[in-house]
Order: structure tokens, then sequence, then C-alpha cells
């Protein structure tokens, strides 16, 4: 008797069990057993949960352009963000070689393209041996165009309907919690502020829950004095976005409480989501980019730092206008950095996502197979797959992975895991983690470098190496 037969008898004896006995000739007659091909016939899925990602930072894929090495800057590293030598600063990676190499990707069985953010950055934050460079994507000045070390627009459209003819989705990396680091504090302090002690005020001094409603501000309106330097007074594009009112202005967040909303993310400004204004510009902002640019869905970063609220507003509108533009297709996954199913799932059934970045799953298939552990957490995962049942959603849309260019690889996972394993017990491993992911519902991810082996010494910038001959250590 094959497992789902079993399962079958099984709560059939269960339900006989609890059903009060009736006469016998009342009985209902029992269902026919379900036949072979039913048993072996693929389960109900839609298109949007048959996608094989290949996640891609650009300027570590492929040089096509060494004239926008620098992004149209001048001067040291610290001007231009780029320096090969260091693995935390542009290394020269662009549209063009991702366009060029489209075979590549297409030859590991892609379906869909996930890159990181291409929107212009801040070339440098930091500064001495705290400078980094924001070749990642994720300290966004302009959400209008493309940031010249990785080409131009036209450069992207060409990539674009390049994949297209390919039969490949392209996705996009889209952020809302914050953007680059331009608002400074009058005070000069940045430990959080909360909301109780140092509630916001309007105009007329009095507190107000920006839960509730937001009245008329100014800039002492906010725990700390927002101050903009006059040489980045109008640094970010749409220009609604210099204004500094818009921002949270609590300090940087602990990562727990009311923090992981209302704080800085490590310094970055904090967009107060809570605003109508700020929904409503970051609808628009998007918005062209599905008309103009003909995307096939989004990735959205730091999602749980955000607002639940916003996350309705904004995906139903989002979803609407792709509609309206005959992409009814049109799918966003949204990063929600937590192994709780019960942290995760509200995205999907209240914020109105299509699915979210599984980290339940990642979680629970690196525990049975690097590290050793019974295959009890996963069953667990899969047990609340229900949680992710909405009108439009399940589980099987759910995007899986085995590591990303935050917390690090699974190879490197692996080693760090096995540090006396052998090559041969450290494959075998990586390839029972992939099994897991790739026969399991849901959406894959395969993170650029992992179909090559890459490993690494950690996460963040050691998990971002270049596909093309390198100079860092």
């Amino acid at each position: 008797m094959t497992r789902k037969r079993t399962a079958v008898a099984l709560a059939a004896a269960l339900c006989a069990a609890l059903v009060p006995a009736v006469p016998a000739a009342a009985a209902p007659r029992p269902p026919a057993p379900p036949t072979d091909r039913q048993l072996a016939a693929e389960p109900s899925r839609q298109d949007l949960t048959r996608e094989q990602f290949y996640f891609v930072l650009p300027d570590r894929f492929a040089n096509g352009d060494t004239a926008n090495d620098r992004g149209g800057l001048t001067g040291s590293r610290t001007q231009t963000g780029f320096d090969p030598t260091d693995k935390g600063f542009y290394q020269g990676g662009d549209l063009r070689g991702l366009t060029e190499r489209l075979d590549y990707i297409k030859g590991l069985g892609t379906t869909a393209i996930w890159m990181a953010p291409i929107f212009k950055n801040r070339p440098v934050q930091g500064e001495g041996k705290d400078a980094s460079a924001g070749y990642h994507g994720y300290w966004i000045t302009d959400f209008t165009q493309v940031d010249p070390h990785f080409g131009t627009n036209a450069d992207l459209e060409r990539l674009i309907a390049a994949a297209h003819r390919k039969g490949m989705k392209v996705f996009f990396d889209v952020i809302t919690n914050h953007t680059a680091d331009t608002v400074d504090y009058a005070e000069q302090k940045y430990g959080y502020r909360p909301k109780g002690a140092h509630p916001y005020l309007d105009k007329d001094g009095r507190p107000f829950d920006d839960r509730e409603a937001i009245g008329r501000v100014d800039r002492d309106s906010f725990p700390y004095t927002p101050v903009v330097p006059t040489a980045k007074a109008d640094t970010k594009v749409p220009a609604w976005l210099n204004d500094p009112t818009m921002y949270h202005n609590r300090g940087d967040s602990t990562w727990v409480g009311e923090s992981a909303e209302y704080g800085d993310f490590v310094g970055l400004d904090d967009l107060w989501t809570e605003r109508p204004e700020v929904v409503d510009g970051m609808r628009k902002i998007y918005e062209k980019w599905v008309r103009d640019f003909k995307i096939d869905g989004f990735r959205i970063d730091t999602v749980k730092h955000v607002d639940l609220d916003f996350w309705t507003q904004w995906a139903t509108a989002l979803d609407a206008y792709a509609e309206k533009q005959g992409r009814e297709d049109f799918f966003m996954f949204g990063e929600v950095y937590s192994a709780d199913t019960a942290v995760t799932s509200p995205y999907v059934t209240r914020g109105r996502l299509d699915a979210t970045l599984d980290f339940p799953f990642q979680d629970a298939a690196r525990a049975f197979a690097s590290q050793g552990a019974g295959a009890d957490r996963l069953a667990r995962v899969f047990a609340e797959d229900y949680r992710y049942t909405t009108d439009k959603a399940n589980a099987y849309e759910q995007v899986t992975f085995l590591g990303n260019h935050d917390m690090g690889r699974i190879g490197t996972f692996l080693q760090q895991d096995n540090p006396n394993a052998s090559d041969t017990e450290l494959v075998r491993r990586a390839t029972l983690a992939n099994e897991l992911m790739f026969l399991s519902r849901g959406n894959p991810v395969i993170y650029y470098g992992d179909e090559q082996g890459f490993t690494g010494p950690g996460g963040d910038k050691d998990a971002r190496q270049t596909l093309f001959a390198s100079k860092t250590a």
C-alpha cells in the first residue's frame, strides 16, 4: 500500500471512530478508493508555483562594459565606489554583462531572474575602515533610474526584452522601508527613542498616535530633530523623499519591539510608512516600473520592518495596477527574516503579498541536510502550510532557498556544520539539500555561484563573490 493510500485509510478510520454509530440500513455507501492514476496525479497548481529563480547581484556577475565601472564619477574609491581589490566596493559587473550571459542562466533551468536592486545608490557610506559602497543596491537615492555603475535604463530595457525572448521572467528587488542615509539628527545622538516616552507631536504640540491618524507636523514633531546637510538637500528622487518629515526620525533600530518597524535600519533613513503620502508615493514609484519596463514581479526587501497595513494597501494597489496593464500573473514575494511561520504568513494573509521567502524551510532544510537533525522540523514546516492559504495564494507559491547574500551560502553552512567532513560527504549533503528544495513545494532559488560550488567564510560581503576574475583576497 502506498503512503498516500495509507494516509487515506488512516483518515477514514479516524473519521469512523469519531462519528456516532447509525443503523446499518441508514449508513451511506463509502466512496470508492482512489485509483493509482488519481494518487499519482500532480496536485493542482497555478503557473506561478512553477518558477525556478536565479538570484544575482549584477555587480558580481559579469562585466560587459568597463566604461561604467566608476559610475561616471571621478576621484578616489570613496568618491566613485569602485575598487576591485575590496569586496566591499563595486567590482564592475553590469546589466550588459548579465545580458550577454543569459544563455548560461537559461541553461541552468532558470525560468525567472531575480536581480538585487538596480536603482541609483549613494556610491559610498561610512568613513575610514567602515566605508563601503552601494554595490548591493540597498542604499537608494533615485528610484527612477538605473545606477550608472550598472548601465542605463536603456540597458535594462534590452536585458528584459532579451530575457523575455528566451522565455525567462525578470524580477526586481525593491525597497519601501528606507532610503540612503541623508537625514541627520541635530542632537547628534542616535539611540532609539520609543513612542511611549517620545510621542509624535502635531504643529500645536499635541501628541498623537500615528497608527490612528497623522496630524500636521514640522521638524519639531519628532523625537529627534531631523536635519539635512545642504549638499544632500536634493539628493533623492522623487523630490518628496527629500522632505525629512517623511521619515520616522526615532534613531537606530534595536531589532526588537516597535523599533523593528520604526527604527533606522543600520542608520538608513527609515520611511514613515504609516503616512498616506508615503504609501501613495511608493505606489507611484513602482507602478511606473511595471508600466514602462514590463517586469514580471517584485522581491520586496525588509518586509517585516514595515507596518502590516502598508503592505495591505500597497500590494493590493500594485496587483490591481499590474492587472490593468495586462499582467494578471504579476508576482510579489517578500523578505520576512524569521524561521517562524506564525511570523512570515501574516504578510501573505493580511499583507496580501503572493508569498514570502521561505526562511522556515531554509532553517529546517539546513538542520536536516547539514546538521544531522531529524525530519520532524521539516514536517512541522509543511504541516503549517495552511497558514499561507488565501483567496489568491497558498504554500505552493512560497519561494524556497538554501542560502543567500545576507546569511551566507549553503556551501558555507555545510563546511561550518561539518568541519571534519570529506569532500565526498559535503557533496552528498549539498545534493540532499538541493533535492529537498527542488522536490518540495514552492519556487526554488539558486543563488548565483552555488551552481559552481561557491562557499566563502561567512555572510554579507563574504558571500558575494564575483563570477569573473577577482582581485580580492
